[in-house]
C-alpha cells in the first residue's frame, strides 16, 4: 500500500491498445465514420468514462464480460484473453491457433464476360514485362 492507504491500480496496455485499434476499423459503411467511444459505450451498457479508461488501458472489463465487448469490437474473445495473457481455463481445452488466412484470389470472384474483357489487359502487362526485362538485360556481342 501507498502512504495515502490506495493500492496501485493494474495497467492493461495491450488490451486499451488492442481495443482502441478494433475500433478504428470498424467503419460505417454509408459515411466512413468511425464509431465514437460514446457509440461503444451505448452498445456496452457502460459509460462512456468507463470505454475510455479501458482504451487508455487503465481500466479492464468483468471477467464475465469479454464475450460482449468483443462481439461489439468485432474481434475473437481468446485475442481479448491474449492481450492480458492469461486464457480462462474453459478455453484451454478449446483452443488452438487458427492457420494464417490465405489471401483470396481476385480472378475468382469475376464473371466469365469480366475475364474475356480483362485478359487483352493481362496480354499488355505481360508484354510490357517482356519488353522492359529485353531493355535491362545486357546484350551479347557476337
Amino acid at each position: 500500500m501507498s502512504a495515502y492507504g490506495q493500492t496501485k491500480r493494474h495497467t492493461y496496455p495491450k488490451l486499451g491498445s488492442f481495443l482502441k485499434d478494433a475500433r478504428r476499423r470498424l467503419r460505417d459503411d454509408e459515411t466512413g465514420r468511425i464509431p465514437s467511444v460514446a457509440d461503444m459505450a451505448g452498445q456496452l451498457d457502460v459509460t462512456s468514462g468507463f470505454v475510455y479508461l479501458v482504451e487508455k488501458g487503465n481500466r479492464k472489463p468483468k471477467n464475465g464480460d469479454f464475450g460482449k465487448w468483443a462481439s461489439v469490437y468485432g474481434v475473437r474473445y481468446v485475442d481479448l484473453w491474449k492481450c492480458l495473457d492469461w486464457i480462462p481455463f474453459d478455453l484451454v481445452a478449446t483452443l488452438r491457433e487458427e492457420p494464417e488466412p490465405t489471401p483470396a484470389d481476385p480472378f475468382s470472384q469475376l464473371t466469365e464476360e469480366e475475364r474475356t474483357q480483362i485478359l487483352p489487359f493481362l496480354d499488355y502487362v505481360r508484354w510490357k514485362i517482356t519488353q522492359q526485362t529485353a531493355e535491362t538485360s545486357p546484350r551479347k556481342d557476337n
